[in-house]
């Protein structure tokens, strides 16, 4: 797991490097200007071919006033001494130079007293920008002369220059990945040390390219405390292991409450999603409608039914599990309850009054057993949030924007632009996990801290993707993954497998049965 910093938590990551580390401010400033610098090499040599001459090649550096545009004139020199053409833009204060950034400055106009310019730059035809004006300090709109380059560079991008970042691009909030009113669009953000929001979160994503990790001297002894914000690594990416001498029994059984009188597709995604996870066995509560449905498209699922006579309280008696003949919701739901491991609720369950109270008779007898709430049944919730009292904290709920407007009573924008924070404040609040889907999925716990998912693409956006995220988290509970991995976890999974589907599929023709053929 490696962390994400806020823009607080980077500087004083940066401060203690410098001060209990004993790693000076100035070789963290080298470091992060080699790193940048062989980005630039690496354009020019890929420009060049195998020449590997960079020749008739032009390289401007744009730096503001603080340590990001020392940076900036930092790599500028190492190139110059490199003999690569570099010219330097200064936009800002003079007077507001860091005293690092002064002495960059210096370095440069002693290498070359003609190539730095003030203010403006009469002819921005340069194949490569290093875009190092803001850096991570941005915390208000962009205006004025920052402004206008800022609409330059972008301009020059469009023409075929190459963008390179140092940090995150100019114009971008570090902490909420706003745009403050005009960004950098970049090919390449080259981060120094960790991540930031910004560079991950949309819309700030969108104009980061090219994310390019680098260890400047800043690591995790760097850290006063543990963040709260981080994301799971390739290599954790992964399903549990199998045990040799094992049954079906060894992986958990899966209860899925999925499936209207008229909608049965939800639940054979999510089912046979779980399935495909791992685990051992999994069980549709579902409407009698449902029944051949299901058993065709998925013969490995057992399958429980109820009709709407079972909600006139009027039946009772019958002890098969299968069969809803004669038997009360109640009766049906406890033993299918008693049969599980673990239970996922909501995929196409209808939001009517049978299927609230279906719901309510799932959680009254859930116990403690691990609860994964999607769809309808987050729907239900929204009217009556009484509900939440029933759960344990063993709950997973996976709401997209739209029903988690509905949770909270949050517009649909503001979800979306404070995305982390109204996460963290309802899983908080109602001691669960959430995982928020969206372009960048947030999942968030109790105790406040919040795992980012980097995989997954557009391609996902479709019917169904949701239905099986759902199944695949439930298995991996079923398996005994402790439910707030299981939900990092199985996000992360879910994004691979579409990852996977969209290289074969594309992202036009991608759909949920691709994902959950991708899955492993």
């Amino acid at each position: 797991m490696s962390f994400i910093l806020s823009r607080d938590e980077m500087r004083d990551a940066d401060s203690r490097t410098a001060m209990e580390l004993h790693v000076p401010s100035a070789v963290l400033m080298e470091r992060a200007a080699l790193l940048t610098a062989g980005r630039v090499i690496k354009r020019l040599d890929d420009m060049a071919g195998r020449n590997e001459d960079h020749s008739g090649k032009k390289v401007l550096i744009v730096c503001g006033p603080g340590n990001n545009g020392g940076d900036g004139f930092a790599c500028g020199r190492i190139l110059l001494e490199r003999n690569i053409d570099t010219e330097f833009l200064f936009v800002g204060q003079e007077d507001k130079m860091s005293p690092l950034e002064r002495e960059q400055y210096l370095s440069v106009r002693a290498l070359r007293e003609d190539g730095v310019f003030f203010g403006s730059f009469p002819c921005m035809d340069h194949d490569i920008i290093v875009d190092a004006i803001f850096g991570i300090s941005l915390s208000r709109k962009v205006e004025g002369d920052f402004a206008d380059i800022i609409e330059r560079i972008n301009d020059r991008r469009e023409q075929g220059a190459f963008v390179i970042s140092i940090d995150i691009p100019s114009g971008i909030d570090a902490d909420s990945a706003a745009v403050q009113g005009v960004a950098v669009f970049a090919d390449e953000t080259v981060s120094c040390g960790f991540l930031k929001p910004g560079n991950v979160l949309f819309p700030g994503a969108f104009y980061n390219g090219k994310i390019i990790e680098g260890n400047i001297g800043i690591t995790e002894k760097s850290l006063k405390k543990r963040p709260r914000i981080s994301y799971l690594e390739d290599s954790e990416i992964r399903l549990p292991g199998r045990i040799k001498d094992s049954n079906k029994g060894s992986y958990g059984k899966v209860l899925i409450a999925a499936g209207s009188e008229d909608i049965a597709g939800a639940a054979v995604l999510s089912a046979k999603a779980a399935l495909r996870t791992g685990c051992g066995m999994v069980r549709v509560l579902t409407h009698k409608n449902n029944r051949s449905v299901i058993q065709t498209a998925l013969p490995e699922a057992l399958v429980t039914t109820y009709d709407d006579d079972c909600f006139s309280g009027e039946h009772s008696g019958q002890t098969s599990l299968f069969d809803s003949r004669e038997r009360d919701i109640e009766d049906i739901v406890k033993e299918a309850v008693s049969w599980s491991t673990v239970i996922a609720a909501g995929p196409g369950m209808g939001t009517d009054k049978k299927a609230e109270r279906l719901l309510k008779v799932l959680l009254d007898n859930a116990g403690s057993r691990p609860l994964i709430l999607d769809a309808d049944a987050l729907n239900i919730i929204s009217n009556n949030t009484e509900l939440l009292s029933k759960i344990s904290p063993e709950t997973v709920i996976t709401p997209h924007l739209m029903e988690m407007s509905r949770l909270t009573g949050i517009p649909v924008r503001e979800v979306k632009t404070h995305i982390m924070d109204v996460a963290s404040d309802f899983a908080s609040g109602y001691h669960l996990s959430v995982v928020l889907k969206d372009s960048r999925t947030v999942i968030a716990f109790s105790n406040k801290d919040i795992i980012i998912n980097l995989n997954g693409n557009n391609g996902m956006a479709t019917a169904g993707s949701g239905d099986v995220l759902t199944g695949m988290i439930a298995a991996l509970a079923a398996q005994g993954v402790d439910t707030e991995r299981a939900a990092a976890l199985g996000t992360a999974l879910h994004g691979l497998a579409g990852d996977r589907a969209s290289k074969i599929r594309g992202a036009h023709g991608l759909i949920a049965t691709d994902i959950i053929e991708n899955i492993g």
